[in-house]
């Protein structure tokens, strides 16, 4: 898929940790903006959980191209998502509000009935 475990991969965003991490990593390392920080701050109620989630308190690194997609979700335990573009052109980022959610599912289910025939939670 498009997604990579950045535990394998590396998220683009260096941790103290990091290999050949010079001054200037050095400081963003220490950002509370690094996604790999984010989780672990004070005020987050993520640092109660200690163990790795995937795509929680554990980045995911996505790859994508032109005309790409990424599939419409809810984000997991209906949390807040913080995505971060390290290059290429500005995506275009769409919403629907909670109170439409069943209408973009029926419109959804309609316009790719053959998906949902053999994945019907889809």
């Amino acid at each position: 898929g498009a997604d990579l475990h950045t535990m394998a991969h590396g998220s683009g965003f260096p941790s103290l940790g990091s290999k050949h991490l010079n001054e200037d990593d050095s400081e963003y390392a220490k950002s509370e903006w690094n996604l790999n920080n984010m989780p672990v701050l004070s005020n987050s109620v993520l640092k109660y959980i200690d163990i790795d989630i995937s795509g929680m308190k554990v980045p995911w690194l996505y790859v994508g191209m032109c005309f790409s997609t990424f599939c419409w979700h809810v984000e997991d335990h209906w949390t807040p998502s913080i995505n971060y573009l390290h290059w290429g052109e500005p995506k275009t980022w769409y919403g629907i509000p909670s109170k439409y959610a069943e209408k973009a599912e029926e419109i959804m289910r309609k316009s790719a009935s053959e998906l949902f025939e053999y994945q019907p939670d889809l």
